[in-house]
């Protein structure tokens, strides 16, 4: 009884339902809804395209636990102070920010990095020694989508904390390439600099930090002839990077909290109506910092004469060394750099790291604001170019911008997405397919 009541229930409902389905879609149809697409440098995976890149970051995870890093997943909500205070208009152009309920100013994190070190200064002591950790995930960078590429993309990686050894170095540029051989690109090239020694020269010639990270931002330029040292000068002092040699002096006044009294009285006014977040008083202590800070001309053209003598040298790691000596051997400049390149060099030797696929460009520079000593880049041919798959180097200021002790660290990421382009590539050039079978029909 009971079932034959249930059934005259579905049984009457049925018209019903029926009726109810053929009005809503007649309600949809009489509607011009647009399509909501997928935002810009954004992508979907699936099928055998998903598969392909979780195996890719479990290859790479392999690596770097076999090497004995930790894994470590870190939010991808961040404070955007934790990306900015280091790497500043180099990456906050690129945040995806915004300001939550509570007042706070958030970011979608933009590179893995400084998460890793926050969470080292939050929960590690100094005096344990290095600590190792690995990761991978999605990132998120606005102006990364421009050129086809995309805005949300994954990377993988690895950092090492607490070891300023040259022996850290090829530690982390040997993993580097076993990672990329872990992912099928064990014929990959490397590019390696040093900041460090481009640092050291500009500052035996007392130039101040943003003269120096000026040069260097432009020293490949003026290396590889693309500029002359003159048209650099001249940028410099339209800047005010330069001066002609003299000081800011006022008769009868020392110090420059005096200096600053004076200015502020002979601006007056001037400096009253609303300047942002700066008052006065910073705006004028920033203009005497700067006049004190300024380099002469000649101070700048010899650095830079030096800098870009350095930079010309490019090619086996080894000789490369050999030349900077030599060029090195005629300044002021110490040679202590160069011998703990020189060890770095030979640790990688003896791990077996791929050297004929090694060039030290002296010229070669990337993030200047952020790393302060080795840095590299890995690219795979792909036709006539060489693109990047990944890079890395040493920030040993960045533990202590972040609030931590003074603990060097270094590391590498690579995109996940460049590393699977530059698979299909090198597969559709060998006739097969990037999970290694034939193309042929």
């Amino acid at each position: 009884m009971l079932i034959d009541s249930q059934s005259r229930c579905r049984s009457s409902l049925k018209p019903c339902m029926r009726s109810c389905r053929i009005h809503s879609i007649e309600t949809l149809e009489s509607v011009d809804m647009d399509t909501v697409g997928r935002l810009t440098g954004m992508r979907d995976w699936r099928g055998a395209d998903l598969n392909r890149a979780n195996s890719m970051r479990a290859r790479i995870g392999a690596a770097t636990s076999a090497a004995g890093y930790i894994p470590i997943e870190t939010p991808v909500l961040e404070q955007v102070e934790l990306f900015v205070r280091k790497s500043g208009g180099e990456i906050s152009s690129s945040l995806y920010s915004f300001t939550d309920a509570d007042g706070v100013k958030i970011a979608l994190r933009p590179e893995f990095t400084s998460s890793v070190i926050r969470h080292y200064v939050e929960n590690c002591e100094p005096d344990a020694g290095p600590m190792r950790f690995s990761y991978g995930g999605p990132v998120f960078r606005h102006d990364y989508g421009e050129g086809g590429a995309y805005r949300q993309f994954t990377q993988a990686g690895a950092e090492l904390v607490g070891d300023s050894s040259p022996a850290a170095d090829a530690e982390i540029l040997n993993l580097a390439s076993e990672c990329l051989r872990s992912a099928g690109l064990g014929d990959s090239v490397f590019t390696i600099g040093h900041l460090g020694l481009m640092h050291r020269v500009l500052e035996s010639f007392r130039l101040s930090e943003p003269v120096k990270l000026f040069v260097i931002a432009n020293l490949g330029r003026i290396a590889h002839g693309d500029g002359e040292i003159s048209d650099l000068l001249a940028r410099a002092q339209t800047s005010g990077l330069i001066n002609d040699g003299g000081e800011l002096t006022f008769p009868g006044v020392d110090s420059d909290e005096q200096v600053q009294e004076m200015l502020l009285t002979l601006f007056g006014d001037s400096l009253a109506a609303p300047l942002g977040r700066r008052t006065p008083e910073q705006i004028v202590a920033r203009l005497v910092r700067k006049a004190r800070d300024a380099t002469d001309p000649e101070s700048f053209n010899a650095a830079v004469s030096l800098a870009s003598e350095l930079g010309r040298l490019n090619g086996d790691p080894a000789d490369v060394l050999d030349a900077a000596a030599e060029v090195l051997s005629k300044s002021q400049v110490q040679p202590d750099v160069l011998e703990e390149m020189r060890a770095t060099i030979t640790h990688l030797s003896d791990m077996g790291f791929p050297m004929s696929q090694t060039t030290l460009d002296l010229s070669f520079a990337r993030g200047i604001a952020y790393y302060t000593g080795m840095v590299f880049e890995a690219h795979v041919t792909r036709g006539e170019d060489r693109v990047a798959v990944g890079g890395g180097g040493r920030y040993d200021d960045l533990v202590q911008a972040l609030g931590g002790g003074n603990v060097p660290a270094l590391g590498f990421a690579f995109t996940i997405e460049q590393i699977l382009a530059a698979n299909e590539s090198l597969a559709a050039a060998r006739g097969v397919q990037a999970d290694g079978s034939s193309n042929d029909v």
